[in-house]
């Protein structure tokens, strides 16, 4: 396999403080990219080309070192282009040196299929096949909460406008991402979280079917509510934030003088918790109370995996009431909010990637947003439009050209 390689002669002597931006990006098999080695500039690249030609799995390679998942919440496995698993064992990987808070770092993701699963016909199926996804720094091996959130990203997509009105899934997965990448040791702890809740979720199993004693049960409830208290704590804190930081933002952005707020809707009633050891034992009282319809159930009834939030605009549902254009508005509010809080929490900007949201705005939106983010250090924005100049002016921008998976212009 041929890799293409566009390193054009970029230099970074000028750098100011502690930038945050990807410096080189390597792809081998990754989505529709077969090889490619690209260098990244300071400033504002824009990547255009048709529709399904790679755009979206560019900005996808970048956040996925940021946050060590797809950023469509795609599998593993759809990562890894296609035609790879032609191989024994197919391999994906994703290697980006970049400038961080933490200084300057290579951020590797390998994603590797392991023996093929035969399919009813006795032939491999590609979609069968596991992988495994592994992470290094700087060549040596890490857990994924140990990797998430050393490059700071936000993802700005035309689909975040249906974040609002989808599942609650959507939901609690955008809040775990946001709050991983400025909450230090929360990816960890909600890895615990999910070990300790499956293991829950098999014992309650087991006692309904009487395979096990119903007293098994009280070390890991006080086991999961000492996690989930420390996980809802950590959201509760990062959404208020969050809160505080949109509501202007959307004032701006829509011309008038409504509030946008978020509501976290827990799945127990939590009350006015003092700390994280008092919302502990609120929910440990919960699990002795609710007990014998966990048991007939088979699975854990409450906790952060069963919590939701919703934004409100004076009063109203978004997510249920709002058009489009005012739920697209409020979802731009709340991304923009987002970006100003990693800065606000790590003290610079994050590397901004805007994924064809241009042309599902008016040239008023279009401007704000572009206000907004083009004094980041790194701004990656994708588009099927050939010109943005009614936003971009006469502003200095860097130009990639992408057809079926490879670079065919770049300057």
């Amino acid at each position: 396999m041929k890799t293409q390689c566009l390193c054009a002669n970029i230099t970074y002597s000028t750098l100011r403080g502690r930038p945050i931006l990807v410096r080189r990006l390597k792809l081998s098999n990754f989505r529709n990219y077969a090889g490619l080695d690209l260098c990244l500039g300071r400033g504002v690249t824009v990547v255009d080309g048709r529709n399904g030609q790679g755009k979206t799995n560019l900005l996808e390679a970048i956040y996925l070192m940021a946050i060590g998942r797809s950023s469509r919440g795609a599998a593993d496995r759809q990562m890894v282009r296609y035609g790879a698993f032609e191989d024994f064992l197919a391999h994906a990987q994703v290697v980006g040196e970049a400038v961080t808070s933490s200084g300057s770092l290579s951020l590797q993701v390998d994603l590797s299929a392991g023996e093929r699963s035969p399919g009813v016909s006795g032939e491999a199926r590609p979609q069968a096949q596991r992988v495994q996804k592994t992470f290094r720094v700087n060549g040596v091996p890490k857990r994924s909460s140990d990797f998430v959130g050393l490059l700071k990203a936000v993802m700005f997509a035309a689909e975040d406008v249906d974040l609002l009105s989808g599942p609650p899934t959507l939901r609690r997965r955008y809040l775990d991402i946001l709050t991983s990448q400025i909450t230090p040791g929360f990816a960890r702890e909600a890895q615990d979280y999910q070990r300790v809740l499956t293991q829950r979720n098999h014992l309650l199993k087991s006692i309904r079917e009487r395979a096990a004693k119903e007293s098994e049960l009280e070390f890991w409830d006080v086991q999961l509510s000492i996690h989930a208290a420390r996980i809802i704590d950590a959201r509760l804190r990062v959404m208020n934030a969050l809160d505080e930081n949109m509501d202007p933002i959307h004032r701006e952005l829509s011309g008038l003088n409504q509030t946008l707020s978020l509501k976290y809707s827990p799945s127990f009633e939590t009350g006015h918790y003092e700390d994280v050891r008092d919302l502990s034992k609120i929910m440990l009282d919960e699990f002795r109370e609710i007990r014998r319809r966990e048991i007939g159930a088979g699975f854990c009834l409450i906790g952060p995996h069963r919590d939701d939030f919703s934004a409100k605009l004076d009063g109203m549902d978004v997510g249920s009431f709002a058009s489009r254009g005012q739920a697209r508005t409020a979802i731009l509010a709340m991304k923009l909010g987002e970006a100003q809080l990693i800065e606000e929490r790590v003290g610079d900007k994050p590397v901004a990637l805007l994924d064809d949201v241009m042309s599902e705005l008016d040239e008023d939106r279009r401007r704000h947003v572009f206000d907004r983010v083009r004094d980041y250090e790194q701004v990656i924005i994708t588009t099927a439009e050939t010109d943005l100049s009614d936003v971009m002016g006469d502003l200095p921008i860097r130009r990639i050209s992408i057809d079926a998976g490879r670079v065919v212009a770049s300057g």
